[in-house]
C-alpha cells in the first residue's frame, strides 16, 4: 500500500486514499467528521494520515510521523523513561486488524509534551476483497469531560462535607417530590434508618396533630413551585418530640423546570419554649397589669364615694 511523502500538502488526503476510488468513502469520513482526531493507518499500521485534531492531540505533524515511519501506537504511547513501551500487538489497533472486526474503547494517548489524554477511539479496519488494507481510526478527547467530572466530584464532595457538618439537617427531593437525599444529622437525632426517611419521607418522624399542615404546605409548594416553609414537630431517638422549621426551595434549569428541591429542617425547640415562656410572661405581666388596674379602679371608686360621704355628713353639720 503507498504511503504519503513528508513534504504531502496539509490539505492533501493520502496518496493510499486518492489511488483506491473503493476507499472514497473513507476520505468522506475523514473530511466530514474533521472535529475529530482521525488516524489512518497502512496494513503495518504505519500512520498515513493525522487530520488537524489529530496533530493537535499529539502534538506532532503528519510529515514528521511518515518521515520515522511511525506506527500509531507508538505516536500515541511513546516509551516511557526507562525505554519499556508495550507491544503494537497488543493495542487495540492490532487486534482490529488481526480480527478484521470494529473495536471501540478508552485509551490514554500521550502528547509530545507528556500530557495524558483520555480518549475514547473507534477502529475500523479497511478492507479490499479479503484483504485488510489499514484502518481508520476516530478519536474523541475526553479531557474536557473528565476534568469536569472531577470538578463535579469534588464539588459533591464538598456539598455532602457542608451538609454533614452544618448544624441543621439537609435533605433534598425530587421534582415531584420524593426525598432522594437526608443527611446523617436527621438520621442520628430520629434514631430512623435511612432507608426508611428516604421512603416514608417526615411522616414516619411527624406529630400526628401537625401532619395536615405539613402535608397541605408541601403539597401547595409541588403544585406552584414555590418555596416551602412550615413548624411541626418531629420525634426524637428519645421519643420526645421537638419542634422544627422545614424550609425548601426548587432548583432550577435554564429554562425554569424544576430539577429538585433543597430543604433543611431547623430544631427551633429551644427557641420555641423560650418565645412561649416570654409570652407566658408576657400575658401573666398583662393579667397583672389588668388586675392592678381594676383594683385601682375600685380604689379611685371607693376614694370617690367616701369623700361624697364625707361631703354630706359635712353638709348636714353646716348651721
Amino acid at each position: 500500500m503507498p504511503r504519503v511523502t513528508p513534504d504531502s500538502p496539509r490539505q492533501t488526503l493520502p496518496a493510499a486514499l486518492q489511488a483506491r476510488p473503493k476507499l472514497e468513502a473513507v476520505a468522506r469520513t475523514l473530511t466530514e467528521s474533521a472535529d475529530l482526531a482521525l488516524f489512518m493507518t497502512d496494513a503495518q499500521q504505519h500512520c498515513i494520515y493525522m487530520n488537524a485534531a489529530a496533530e493537535a492531540l499529539t502534538g506532532r505533524t503528519l510529515a514528521e510521523v511518515v518521515a520515522h515511519a511511525q506506527s500509531l501506537h507508538a505516536l500515541v504511547h511513546p516509551a516511557a523513561p526507562d525505554g519499556t513501551s508495550a507491544l503494537d500487538a497488543e493495542s487495540p489497533i492490532a487486534r482490529a486488524l488481526a480480527k478484521g472486526t470494529r473495536e471501540r474503547g478508552e485509551d490514554v494517548f500521550v502528547h509530545r509534551e507528556g500530557h495524558p489524554h483520555p480518549v475514547a477511539f473507534t477502529v475500523s479496519p479497511v478492507r479490499e476483497a479479503d484483504a485488510v488494507l489499514g484502518a481508520v481510526i476516530e478519536v474523541r478527547d475526553l479531557t474536557a469531560e473528565r476534568q469536569a467530572a472531577a470538578a463535579l466530584r469534588t464539588s459533591e464532595v464538598r456539598y455532602r462535607f457542608l451538609a454533614e457538618t452544618i448544624p441543621v439537617q439537609v435533605w433534598t427531593a425530587t421534582p415531584d417530590g420524593l426525598l432522594d437525599y437526608v443527611s446523617g444529622r436527621a438520621v442520628d437525632e430520629f434514631g430512623v434508618p435511612l432507608e426508611t426517611l428516604l421512603s416514608e419521607g417526615w411522616l414516619n418522624v411527624l406529630h400526628p396533630e401537625d401532619r395536615p399542615l405539613a402535608i397541605e404546605r408541601w403539597t401547595s409548594a409541588l403544585r406552584t413551585g414555590e418555596g416551602y416553609e412550615v413548624e411541626f414537630r418531629l420525634r426524637l431517638a428519645s421519643g420526645q418530640y421537638a419542634w422544627y422549621l422545614a424550609r425548601a426551595v426548587p432548583q432550577r434549569d435554564a429554562n425554569g423546570r424544576i430539577l429538585q428541591w433543597l430543604g433543611t429542617n431547623t430544631n427551633i425547640h429551644e427557641q420555641r419554649e423560650s418565645q412561649q415562656r416570654t409570652e407566658a410572661l408576657l400575658a401573666e405581666v398583662a393579667k397583672q397589669a389588668r388586675e392592678t388596674e381594676a383594683a385601682l379602679v375600685r380604689l379611685r371608686a371607693e376614694k370617690l364615694a367616701a369623700e361624697q360621704r364625707v361631703a354630706e355628713l359635712e353638709a348636714k353639720s353646716s348651721p
